[in-house]
Protein backbone atom coordinates (compact mmCIF):
# COMPACT_ATOMS: atom_id res chain seq x y z
CA UNK A 1 0.00 0.00 0.00
CA UNK A 2 1.01 3.40 -0.45
CA UNK A 3 -0.77 6.25 1.17
CA UNK A 4 -1.05 9.58 -0.37
CA UNK A 5 1.77 11.27 0.94
CA UNK A 6 3.79 8.01 -0.23
CA UNK A 7 3.22 9.07 -3.76
CA UNK A 8 4.86 12.21 -3.59
CA UNK A 9 7.74 11.02 -1.55
CA UNK A 10 8.65 7.82 -3.84
CA UNK A 11 7.94 9.70 -7.03
CA UNK A 12 10.85 12.53 -5.60
CA UNK A 13 13.19 9.77 -4.89
CA UNK A 14 12.67 8.59 -8.78
CA UNK A 15 12.51 11.89 -10.81
CA UNK A 16 13.54 14.81 -7.82
CA UNK A 17 14.15 17.25 -10.61
CA UNK A 18 11.28 16.41 -12.94
CA UNK A 19 8.43 19.35 -13.02
CA UNK A 20 5.46 17.76 -10.43
CA UNK A 21 3.13 21.17 -10.41
CA UNK A 22 2.85 24.47 -12.54
CA UNK A 23 0.22 26.99 -11.65
CA UNK A 24 -1.62 28.77 -13.95
CA UNK A 25 -2.18 32.05 -12.10
CA UNK A 26 1.97 32.71 -11.20
CA UNK A 27 5.19 31.44 -12.91
CA UNK A 28 5.17 29.00 -9.61
CA UNK A 29 6.85 25.45 -10.88
CA UNK A 30 8.08 23.33 -8.36
CA UNK A 31 10.29 19.99 -9.02
CA UNK A 32 9.43 16.72 -7.34
CA UNK A 33 11.73 17.06 -4.93
CA UNK A 34 10.75 20.48 -3.79
CA UNK A 35 7.02 19.50 -3.92
CA UNK A 36 7.70 17.22 -1.01
CA UNK A 37 10.18 19.97 0.93
CA UNK A 38 7.15 22.61 0.53
CA UNK A 39 4.64 19.81 1.76
CA UNK A 40 6.68 19.19 4.37
CA UNK A 41 7.35 23.25 5.26
CA UNK A 42 3.28 23.80 5.32
CA UNK A 43 3.12 20.70 7.57
CA UNK A 44 5.16 21.65 10.16
CA UNK A 45 3.52 25.84 10.01
CA UNK A 46 0.09 23.84 10.21
CA UNK A 47 1.21 22.32 13.41
CA UNK A 48 2.44 25.84 14.76
CA UNK A 49 -1.33 27.21 14.09
CA UNK A 50 -2.71 23.93 16.01
CA UNK A 51 -3.17 21.43 13.48
CA UNK A 52 -2.58 17.68 14.83
CA UNK A 53 -2.54 14.30 13.98
CA UNK A 54 -6.18 12.73 14.16
CA UNK A 55 -7.92 16.26 13.18
CA UNK A 56 -10.66 16.19 10.69
CA UNK A 57 -9.71 19.39 8.85
CA UNK A 58 -12.26 20.75 6.55
CA UNK A 59 -11.34 22.32 2.88
CA UNK A 60 -13.37 24.24 1.02
CA UNK A 61 -11.20 25.73 -2.12
CA UNK A 62 -11.91 25.70 -5.37
CA UNK A 63 -9.21 23.76 -7.83
CA UNK A 64 -5.66 26.30 -6.66
CA UNK A 65 -2.18 25.64 -6.71
CA UNK A 66 -2.53 26.19 -2.93
CA UNK A 67 -5.28 23.67 -2.11
CA UNK A 68 -3.40 20.74 -3.51
CA UNK A 69 -0.61 21.52 -1.30
CA UNK A 70 -2.54 21.76 1.48
CA UNK A 71 -4.10 18.62 1.38
CA UNK A 72 -0.53 16.92 1.16
CA UNK A 73 0.62 18.60 3.83
CA UNK A 74 -2.37 17.86 6.34
CA UNK A 75 -2.15 14.13 5.06
CA UNK A 76 1.78 14.30 5.53
CA UNK A 77 0.80 15.53 9.52
CA UNK A 78 -1.84 12.47 10.17
CA UNK A 79 -4.84 14.74 9.85
CA UNK A 80 -7.75 13.93 7.90
CA UNK A 81 -8.89 16.58 5.24
CA UNK A 82 -12.34 16.55 4.70
CA UNK A 83 -13.10 18.38 0.91
CA UNK A 84 -16.51 20.02 0.59
CA UNK A 85 -17.19 21.17 -2.46
CA UNK A 86 -16.51 24.98 -2.98
CA UNK A 87 -19.25 25.92 -5.35
CA UNK A 88 -21.80 24.81 -2.07
CA UNK A 89 -23.99 28.15 -0.23
CA UNK A 90 -22.15 29.12 2.75
CA UNK A 91 -25.23 27.74 4.99
CA UNK A 92 -24.30 24.31 3.50
CA UNK A 93 -20.61 24.68 3.79
CA UNK A 94 -21.65 25.77 7.63
CA UNK A 95 -23.75 22.47 7.64
CA UNK A 96 -21.08 19.98 7.01
CA UNK A 97 -18.80 21.43 9.06
CA UNK A 98 -20.80 21.26 12.42
CA UNK A 99 -22.59 18.02 11.53
CA UNK A 100 -18.91 16.69 10.61
CA UNK A 101 -17.67 17.70 13.92
CA UNK A 102 -15.05 19.03 11.97
CA UNK A 103 -11.61 20.50 13.98
CA UNK A 104 -10.49 23.69 11.78
CA UNK A 105 -10.57 24.25 8.11
CA UNK A 106 -9.09 25.91 5.08
CA UNK A 107 -10.86 28.14 3.05
CA UNK A 108 -11.25 30.86 0.40
CA UNK A 109 -10.85 34.28 1.76
CA UNK A 110 -14.60 35.62 1.38
CA UNK A 111 -16.42 37.16 3.80
CA UNK A 112 -19.36 34.54 3.71
CA UNK A 113 -17.76 31.50 3.92
CA UNK A 114 -15.65 33.16 6.90
CA UNK A 115 -18.72 33.79 8.50
CA UNK A 116 -20.10 30.44 7.99
CA UNK A 117 -17.52 28.65 8.89
CA UNK A 118 -16.44 30.53 12.01
CA UNK A 119 -19.80 29.74 13.70
CA UNK A 120 -19.84 25.72 12.89
CA UNK A 121 -16.06 25.50 14.57
CA UNK A 122 -15.41 24.97 17.61
CA UNK A 123 -14.49 28.21 19.81
CA UNK A 124 -10.31 29.25 19.47
CA UNK A 125 -10.40 26.57 16.38
CA UNK A 126 -7.28 27.21 13.61
CA UNK A 127 -9.31 29.43 10.37
CA UNK A 128 -7.07 29.55 7.89
CA UNK A 129 -7.73 31.31 4.33
CA UNK A 130 -5.96 31.03 1.30
CA UNK A 131 -6.08 34.46 -0.42
CA UNK A 132 -4.81 36.69 2.47
CA UNK A 133 -6.13 37.30 6.27
CA UNK A 134 -9.81 38.23 6.52
CA UNK A 135 -11.92 39.03 9.97
CA UNK A 136 -8.75 37.43 12.00
CA UNK A 137 -7.75 34.79 9.99
CA UNK A 138 -4.98 33.07 9.38
CA UNK A 139 -3.24 33.91 5.72
CA UNK A 140 -2.12 30.37 4.44
CA UNK A 141 1.04 31.90 2.76
CA UNK A 142 2.20 32.13 6.46
CA UNK A 143 1.23 28.58 7.86
CA UNK A 144 5.15 27.32 7.17
CA UNK A 145 7.78 26.34 9.52
CA UNK A 146 10.90 24.00 10.10
CA UNK A 147 10.19 20.19 8.69
CA UNK A 148 12.95 19.25 11.13
CA UNK A 149 10.55 20.24 13.85
CA UNK A 150 7.97 17.44 12.43
CA UNK A 151 7.72 14.00 13.63
CA UNK A 152 8.92 11.00 11.73
CA UNK A 153 6.69 9.87 8.91
CA UNK A 154 4.90 7.07 10.06
CA UNK A 155 3.54 4.92 7.51
CA UNK A 156 -0.46 4.44 8.53
CA UNK A 157 -2.69 1.95 8.99
CA UNK A 158 -4.53 1.25 5.63
CA UNK A 159 -7.98 0.70 7.29
CA UNK A 160 -7.55 3.88 8.87
CA UNK A 161 -9.55 6.90 7.23
CA UNK A 162 -7.47 8.98 5.01
CA UNK A 163 -9.81 11.66 3.40
CA UNK A 164 -13.37 12.80 3.47
CA UNK A 165 -14.75 13.10 0.18
CA UNK A 166 -18.71 13.63 -0.32
CA UNK A 167 -20.99 12.61 -2.32
CA UNK A 168 -22.18 14.61 -5.15
CA UNK A 169 -25.16 15.65 -3.70
CA UNK A 170 -28.30 14.90 -6.03
CA UNK A 171 -30.94 13.79 -3.78
CA UNK A 172 -30.01 16.32 -0.52
CA UNK A 173 -26.92 17.72 1.55
CA UNK A 174 -23.83 15.62 1.11
CA UNK A 175 -22.87 12.79 2.49
CA UNK A 176 -19.35 12.83 3.51
CA UNK A 177 -17.49 9.41 2.89
CA UNK A 178 -14.80 7.55 4.50
CA UNK A 179 -11.81 6.89 2.34
CA UNK A 180 -9.15 4.53 3.99
CA UNK A 181 -5.44 4.96 3.10
CA UNK A 182 -5.57 1.28 1.48
CA UNK A 183 -7.72 3.10 -0.96
CA UNK A 184 -5.37 5.18 -2.43
CA UNK A 185 -3.05 2.47 -4.69
CA UNK A 186 -6.97 1.42 -6.47
CA UNK A 187 -8.13 4.83 -7.25
CA UNK A 188 -4.94 5.71 -9.00
CA UNK A 189 -3.56 2.56 -10.66
CA UNK A 190 -6.94 1.90 -12.60
CA UNK A 191 -5.35 4.58 -15.10
CA UNK A 192 -2.66 2.70 -16.13
CA UNK A 193 -5.01 -0.76 -16.04
CA UNK A 194 -7.61 0.05 -17.60
CA UNK A 195 -7.37 3.49 -19.57
CA UNK A 196 -3.48 2.23 -21.14
CA UNK A 197 -1.43 5.28 -18.84
CA UNK A 198 2.06 4.49 -18.94
CA UNK A 199 4.54 5.43 -15.94
CA UNK A 200 6.74 8.06 -16.69
CA UNK A 201 7.76 11.36 -17.15
CA UNK A 202 6.10 11.93 -20.32
CA UNK A 203 2.71 12.33 -18.52
CA UNK A 204 1.72 15.72 -18.66
CA UNK A 205 -2.42 16.23 -17.49
CA UNK A 206 -4.19 19.36 -16.81
CA UNK A 207 -6.64 19.56 -14.03
CA UNK A 208 -10.06 20.02 -15.12
CA UNK A 209 -11.62 17.82 -12.53
CA UNK A 210 -11.90 19.72 -9.69
CA UNK A 211 -9.80 18.60 -6.26
CA UNK A 212 -12.86 17.89 -4.06
CA UNK A 213 -14.04 15.54 -6.10
CA UNK A 214 -12.14 12.03 -6.01
CA UNK A 215 -11.43 11.51 -9.63
CA UNK A 216 -10.02 15.23 -9.56
CA UNK A 217 -8.13 14.48 -6.32
CA UNK A 218 -7.04 10.78 -6.67
CA UNK A 219 -6.96 10.05 -10.67
CA UNK A 220 -5.58 13.79 -11.49
CA UNK A 221 -3.87 14.91 -9.27
CA UNK A 222 -2.08 12.43 -7.11
CA UNK A 223 -1.62 9.97 -10.43
CA UNK A 224 -0.13 12.40 -11.90
CA UNK A 225 2.61 13.21 -9.52
CA UNK A 226 2.61 9.26 -8.67
CA UNK A 227 3.18 8.43 -12.18
CA UNK A 228 6.41 10.97 -11.96
CA UNK A 229 4.29 13.14 -14.44
CA UNK A 230 3.41 16.57 -14.30
CA UNK A 231 0.17 18.30 -13.21
CA UNK A 232 -0.69 21.79 -14.60
CA UNK A 233 -3.37 23.73 -12.38
CA UNK A 234 -6.25 24.52 -14.11
CA UNK A 235 -7.93 26.96 -10.98
CA UNK A 236 -11.06 28.25 -13.30
CA UNK A 237 -11.84 26.24 -16.38
CA UNK A 238 -12.15 28.79 -19.07
CA UNK A 239 -12.20 26.53 -22.69
CA UNK A 240 -10.32 28.91 -24.83
CA UNK A 241 -7.34 28.93 -22.14
CA UNK A 242 -7.74 25.41 -21.59
CA UNK A 243 -7.22 24.43 -25.36
CA UNK A 244 -4.33 27.39 -24.97
CA UNK A 245 -2.30 25.36 -22.31
CA UNK A 246 -3.02 22.01 -23.81
CA UNK A 247 -0.79 23.01 -26.97
CA UNK A 248 1.88 25.22 -24.92
CA UNK A 249 2.27 22.24 -22.58
CA UNK A 250 2.50 19.57 -24.64
CA UNK A 251 -0.38 17.91 -22.41
CA UNK A 252 -1.10 14.17 -22.85
CA UNK A 253 -4.49 13.47 -20.29
CA UNK A 254 -7.32 15.82 -20.75
CA UNK A 255 -9.76 14.02 -18.11
CA UNK A 256 -13.20 15.78 -17.81
CA UNK A 257 -16.85 15.13 -17.96
CA UNK A 258 -18.54 15.51 -21.18
CA UNK A 259 -19.80 19.10 -20.38
CA UNK A 260 -15.84 19.98 -20.10
CA UNK A 261 -15.64 18.34 -24.39
CA UNK A 262 -18.06 19.86 -25.10
CA UNK A 263 -16.95 23.31 -23.74
CA UNK A 264 -13.70 22.81 -25.64
CA UNK A 265 -15.05 22.03 -28.88
CA UNK A 266 -17.16 24.81 -28.79
CA UNK A 267 -14.61 27.36 -27.79
CA UNK A 268 -13.62 30.20 -30.75
CA UNK A 269 -9.98 29.01 -30.91
CA UNK A 270 -10.58 25.10 -31.14
CA UNK A 271 -8.94 23.62 -33.56
CA UNK A 272 -7.30 19.39 -33.75
CA UNK A 273 -4.15 20.83 -33.97
CA UNK A 274 -3.93 22.42 -30.98
CA UNK A 275 -4.97 18.95 -29.07
CA UNK A 276 -2.69 16.81 -31.04
CA UNK A 277 -0.20 16.29 -28.31
CA UNK A 278 -3.36 14.32 -25.99
CA UNK A 279 -2.66 10.98 -25.94
CA UNK A 280 -5.59 10.12 -23.41
CA UNK A 281 -8.98 11.31 -22.92
CA UNK A 282 -10.52 9.90 -20.40
CA UNK A 283 -14.73 10.98 -19.43
CA UNK A 284 -16.99 10.48 -16.17
CA UNK A 285 -19.84 11.70 -14.17
CA UNK A 286 -22.45 11.19 -16.97
CA UNK A 287 -22.84 9.60 -20.26
CA UNK A 288 -21.53 11.45 -23.39
CA UNK A 289 -24.12 12.15 -25.94
CA UNK A 290 -23.52 9.89 -29.16
CA UNK A 291 -23.09 12.90 -31.54
CA UNK A 292 -21.07 14.74 -29.04
CA UNK A 293 -18.87 11.37 -28.68
CA UNK A 294 -18.90 11.61 -32.37
CA UNK A 295 -17.22 15.10 -32.29
CA UNK A 296 -14.74 13.81 -29.26
CA UNK A 297 -13.60 10.99 -31.48
CA UNK A 298 -12.62 13.19 -34.78
CA UNK A 299 -11.36 15.85 -32.49
CA UNK A 300 -8.26 14.09 -31.16
CA UNK A 301 -6.28 11.19 -32.01
CA UNK A 302 -6.26 10.22 -28.75
CA UNK A 303 -7.42 6.55 -26.52
CA UNK A 304 -10.74 7.48 -25.56
CA UNK A 305 -11.42 5.89 -22.09
CA UNK A 306 -15.81 5.89 -20.74
CA UNK A 307 -15.46 5.34 -16.67
CA UNK A 308 -18.74 5.02 -13.98
CA UNK A 309 -17.88 4.97 -10.89
CA UNK A 310 -19.27 6.51 -7.41
CA UNK A 311 -17.78 8.60 -4.53
CA UNK A 312 -17.64 5.29 -2.57
CA UNK A 313 -16.15 2.86 -4.89
CA UNK A 314 -14.63 4.68 -7.64
CA UNK A 315 -14.69 2.67 -10.87
CA UNK A 316 -16.75 0.20 -10.95
CA UNK A 317 -17.36 -0.08 -14.99
CA UNK A 318 -15.39 0.94 -17.94
CA UNK A 319 -15.77 0.84 -21.57
CA UNK A 320 -12.50 1.18 -23.66
CA UNK A 321 -14.22 1.56 -26.42
CA UNK A 322 -17.61 3.64 -25.98
CA UNK A 323 -18.06 5.14 -29.35
CA UNK A 324 -21.62 4.11 -30.31
CA UNK A 325 -22.71 2.16 -26.79
CA UNK A 326 -22.11 5.68 -25.07
CA UNK A 327 -24.09 4.11 -21.88
CA UNK A 328 -22.33 0.64 -21.87
CA UNK A 329 -19.85 -0.67 -19.73
CA UNK A 330 -17.73 -3.95 -18.85
CA UNK A 331 -16.65 -4.68 -14.87
CA UNK A 332 -13.38 -2.89 -14.20
CA UNK A 333 -10.23 -3.88 -12.97
CA UNK A 334 -11.26 -5.70 -9.57
CA UNK A 335 -13.96 -4.99 -9.35
CA UNK A 336 -17.09 -7.54 -8.75
CA UNK A 337 -20.70 -6.73 -9.64
CA UNK A 338 -24.24 -8.06 -9.84
CA UNK A 339 -26.97 -7.19 -11.29
CA UNK A 340 -29.79 -7.36 -7.86
CA UNK A 341 -33.22 -7.73 -8.21
CA UNK A 342 -35.30 -4.49 -6.82
CA UNK A 343 -36.23 -4.94 -3.47
CA UNK A 344 -34.71 -8.24 -3.08
CA UNK A 345 -31.52 -9.53 -1.31
CA UNK A 346 -28.06 -9.19 -2.53
CA UNK A 347 -27.97 -12.63 -3.65
CA UNK A 348 -31.14 -12.56 -5.84
CA UNK A 349 -29.55 -11.76 -9.24
CA UNK A 350 -31.78 -10.39 -12.07
CA UNK A 351 -32.17 -12.80 -15.49
CA UNK A 352 -30.33 -11.79 -18.27
CA UNK A 353 -32.24 -8.79 -19.99
CA UNK A 354 -33.71 -8.12 -16.69
CA UNK A 355 -33.47 -4.91 -15.37
CA UNK A 356 -31.62 -4.34 -11.86
CA UNK A 357 -30.47 -2.78 -9.21
CA UNK A 358 -26.15 -2.34 -9.61
CA UNK A 359 -24.53 -3.99 -6.74
CA UNK A 360 -20.67 -3.68 -6.23
CA UNK A 361 -18.57 -6.03 -4.45
CA UNK A 362 -17.58 -3.72 -0.95
CA UNK A 363 -14.39 -5.88 -0.66
CA UNK A 364 -12.21 -4.04 -3.07
CA UNK A 365 -9.55 -2.05 -2.14
CA UNK A 366 -11.10 1.11 -3.55
CA UNK A 367 -14.56 0.93 -1.41
CA UNK A 368 -15.30 3.63 1.37
CA UNK A 369 -15.90 2.15 4.67
CA UNK A 370 -18.87 4.35 5.78
CA UNK A 371 -20.62 7.53 5.70
CA UNK A 372 -19.30 10.55 8.26
CA UNK A 373 -21.43 10.15 11.21
CA UNK A 374 -24.20 8.70 9.27
CA UNK A 375 -24.62 4.49 10.57
CA UNK A 376 -28.10 4.15 9.42
CA UNK A 377 -27.41 5.30 5.98
CA UNK A 378 -24.36 3.33 5.70
CA UNK A 379 -25.89 0.19 6.66
CA UNK A 380 -28.81 0.76 3.60
CA UNK A 381 -25.59 1.33 1.18
CA UNK A 382 -23.65 -1.72 2.46
CA UNK A 383 -25.29 -4.92 2.72
CA UNK A 384 -23.42 -8.14 3.19
CA UNK A 385 -20.39 -7.18 1.64
CA UNK A 386 -22.01 -5.22 -1.13
CA UNK A 387 -22.74 -2.03 -2.27
CA UNK A 388 -25.89 -1.01 -3.35
CA UNK A 389 -25.37 2.07 -6.00
CA UNK A 390 -28.92 3.14 -6.58
CA UNK A 391 -28.50 2.94 -10.04
CA UNK A 392 -30.24 1.26 -12.91
CA UNK A 393 -28.69 -1.57 -14.70
CA UNK A 394 -29.72 -4.52 -17.10
CA UNK A 395 -26.91 -7.19 -18.16
CA UNK A 396 -27.14 -7.92 -21.82
CA UNK A 397 -26.56 -11.25 -23.87
CA UNK A 398 -23.15 -10.35 -25.11
CA UNK A 399 -22.31 -9.94 -21.65
CA UNK A 400 -21.53 -6.09 -21.31
CA UNK A 401 -23.81 -4.25 -19.31
CA UNK A 402 -26.18 -1.20 -19.99
CA UNK A 403 -26.55 1.63 -17.36
CA UNK A 404 -29.93 3.14 -17.26
CA UNK A 405 -30.05 5.83 -14.98
CA UNK A 406 -30.74 6.01 -11.27
CA UNK A 407 -33.87 4.21 -9.54
CA UNK A 408 -35.20 7.44 -7.67
CA UNK A 409 -35.29 8.98 -11.41
CA UNK A 410 -37.17 6.75 -12.98
CA UNK A 411 -41.22 8.19 -14.26
CA UNK A 412 -43.76 5.96 -14.05
CA UNK A 413 -46.38 6.97 -16.28
CA UNK A 414 -49.64 4.88 -16.98
CA UNK A 415 -47.79 1.75 -15.03
CA UNK A 416 -44.86 2.01 -17.03
CA UNK A 417 -41.16 2.26 -16.29
CA UNK A 418 -39.83 5.22 -18.46
CA UNK A 419 -36.04 6.26 -17.96
CA UNK A 420 -34.75 9.75 -18.34
CA UNK A 421 -31.23 8.71 -19.97
CA UNK A 422 -33.38 7.13 -22.82
CA UNK A 423 -35.28 10.26 -23.41
CA UNK A 424 -32.44 12.62 -23.40
CA UNK A 425 -30.55 10.39 -25.30
CA UNK A 426 -33.26 11.07 -28.64
CA UNK A 427 -33.74 14.74 -27.54
CA UNK A 428 -29.70 15.50 -27.69
CA UNK A 429 -29.62 14.35 -31.09
CA UNK A 430 -31.51 17.58 -32.15
CA UNK A 431 -28.68 20.33 -33.73
CA UNK A 432 -30.78 23.04 -32.18
CA UNK A 433 -30.29 21.49 -28.44
CA UNK A 434 -26.91 22.34 -26.45
CA UNK A 435 -28.58 20.17 -23.43
CA UNK A 436 -31.34 18.69 -22.24
CA UNK A 437 -32.78 16.62 -19.02
CA UNK A 438 -35.76 14.62 -19.01
CA UNK A 439 -37.97 14.16 -15.59
CA UNK A 440 -41.19 12.90 -14.49
CA UNK A 441 -44.08 15.76 -13.25
CA UNK A 442 -47.58 14.91 -11.53
CA UNK A 443 -50.47 14.04 -14.26
CA UNK A 444 -53.87 13.63 -12.88
CA UNK A 445 -54.61 10.77 -15.33
CA UNK A 446 -50.92 9.18 -16.00
CA UNK A 447 -49.36 9.52 -12.91
CA UNK A 448 -46.20 11.19 -14.06
CA UNK A 449 -46.01 12.31 -17.48
CA UNK A 450 -42.03 12.95 -19.34
CA UNK A 451 -41.31 16.79 -19.13
CA UNK A 452 -37.93 17.99 -21.42
CA UNK A 453 -35.69 20.44 -19.88
CA UNK A 454 -34.24 22.51 -22.64
CA UNK A 455 -30.97 24.50 -23.33
CA UNK A 456 -30.89 25.71 -26.76
CA UNK A 457 -28.60 27.02 -29.81
CA UNK A 458 -29.01 30.01 -30.97
CA UNK A 459 -31.64 28.84 -32.95
CA UNK A 460 -33.61 26.54 -30.51
CA UNK A 461 -36.42 24.22 -31.83
CA UNK A 462 -39.68 25.02 -30.78
CA UNK A 463 -42.46 22.69 -29.33
CA UNK A 464 -43.61 21.33 -32.19
CA UNK A 465 -40.12 20.16 -34.50
CA UNK A 466 -39.06 18.37 -31.09
CA UNK A 467 -42.07 16.39 -30.78
CA UNK A 468 -41.64 15.87 -34.83
CA UNK A 469 -37.89 14.94 -33.89
CA UNK A 470 -38.72 12.49 -31.03
CA UNK A 471 -41.82 10.44 -33.08
CA UNK A 472 -39.30 10.49 -35.54
CA UNK A 473 -36.95 8.38 -33.95
CA UNK A 474 -37.13 4.60 -31.82
CA UNK A 475 -38.25 6.04 -28.91
CA UNK A 476 -41.62 4.27 -27.87
CA UNK A 477 -44.99 6.82 -27.94
CA UNK A 478 -45.54 6.30 -24.70
CA UNK A 479 -41.73 7.54 -23.33
CA UNK A 480 -42.08 10.95 -25.77
CA UNK A 481 -42.37 14.28 -23.40
CA UNK A 482 -45.20 15.32 -23.57
CA UNK A 483 -44.21 19.20 -21.93
CA UNK A 484 -40.88 20.87 -22.58
CA UNK A 485 -39.81 24.02 -21.16
CA UNK A 486 -36.84 26.22 -22.25
CA UNK A 487 -34.25 26.98 -19.60
CA UNK A 488 -31.27 29.43 -20.06
CA UNK A 489 -29.15 26.22 -17.66
CA UNK A 490 -29.16 23.31 -15.85
CA UNK A 491 -29.19 23.17 -12.39
CA UNK A 492 -25.80 21.00 -11.77
CA UNK A 493 -23.25 19.75 -9.02
CA UNK A 494 -19.33 19.99 -8.71
CA UNK A 495 -19.43 16.89 -11.00
CA UNK A 496 -21.20 18.63 -13.61
CA UNK A 497 -24.46 16.09 -13.54
CA UNK A 498 -27.87 17.57 -14.06
CA UNK A 499 -29.55 17.80 -10.62
CA UNK A 500 -33.41 16.42 -11.80
CA UNK A 501 -34.19 17.32 -7.97
CA UNK A 502 -33.47 20.53 -8.55
CA UNK A 503 -35.41 21.01 -11.89
CA UNK A 504 -38.32 19.42 -10.17
CA UNK A 505 -38.21 21.97 -6.98
CA UNK A 506 -37.85 24.92 -9.55
CA UNK A 507 -40.97 23.23 -11.55
CA UNK A 508 -42.96 22.73 -8.80
CA UNK A 509 -42.36 26.52 -8.06
CA UNK A 510 -43.42 27.61 -10.79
Amino acid sequence: MQSAYEFIRLAALRVPDHPAIVDDRSDRTLTHAQLVEEVERIAAGLVNRGIGAGDLVATCLPNLYEHGLALLALTRLGAIPALINARLKPEDVHRLIEEGGMASAIFSADVGIVAAVRGALPEGAPLITVGGEIDGTIDFAQCVGDPGSLAGYARPDPEATGFIFYTSGTTGLPKGVHLPHRAADARAAYLSIQCGLVHGTHNRVLGLMPLFHVVGFYSVFLAMIGFDGTYYVCSAFDPSAAIEATQKHGITLLYGTPTHFHALLAAPNFAPEKLASVRNVIYAGSAMPGPLLDRVTAAFDARIINIYGTTEIMNALYMPDPVGRPNTYRPGFGSSIRVGRFGGAVDDEAAVGEDGELLVDASADATFTGYLNRPEETAEKMVDGWYRTGDIIVKRGDGDYELKGRVDDMIISGGENIYPEEVEAVLIQHPGIVECSAIGVPDEKWGEIVMACIVGSENPPDREALDKHVRASRLADYKRPRAYVFMDELPKNAANKVLRRILREQLADG
